[in-house]
């Protein structure tokens, strides 16, 4: 092995081997020039739109929930791009097939994730200690 697991371990087998790489400080950039962050994370109170907030301490059940949550906003022919915030190597873009299963695979990698509609009308959040944030965004 030459060095970085994520990459070699984790995004190298199914179901997220075959996912499209993206450019992470890209999605970074644009939800830092649309969001006001405190403490390394997003400002729930000063954002616009339909805000929900659950604290899940059950790493499965977080998983599920967040899955459900991003299935019931994918629509068809659409894209969701994911990064994380620490030790993924790059983001990912995928679609609703098998959208559950890479979003259990991508919650394995111990960091705060960004799931993100492609035209931006939808952010879903997780964070390692069990948040789970949702914005549906207004006038996106």
């Amino acid at each position: 092995m030459s060095g970085d697991y994520w990459e070699e371990e984790v995004f190298s087998i199914p179901p997220l081997a075959a996912l499209r790489k993206t450019s992470a400080p890209d999605v970074f950039d644009w939800l830092e020039l649309h969001f006001d962050f405190a403490g390394g994370k997003i400002d729930w109170s000063r954002v616009s739109g339909r805000h929900e907030h659950w604290r899940i301490d059950d790493a499965q059940l977080l998983a599920a929930s967040a899955a459900r949550e991003i299935c019931a906003r994918i629509r068809p022919g659409s894209v969701v791009e994911h990064v994380g915030d620490g030790l993924s190597p790059y983001g990912v873009r995928f679609t609703e097939d098998g959208a559950a299963s890479v979003t259990a695979a991508l919650l394995e990698v111990p960091e705060h994730h960004y799931f993100l509609a492609e035209d931006r009308a939808w952010i879903v959040v997780v964070s390692f200690e069990g948040d789970l944030d949702v914005l549906d965004r207004v006038g996106t």
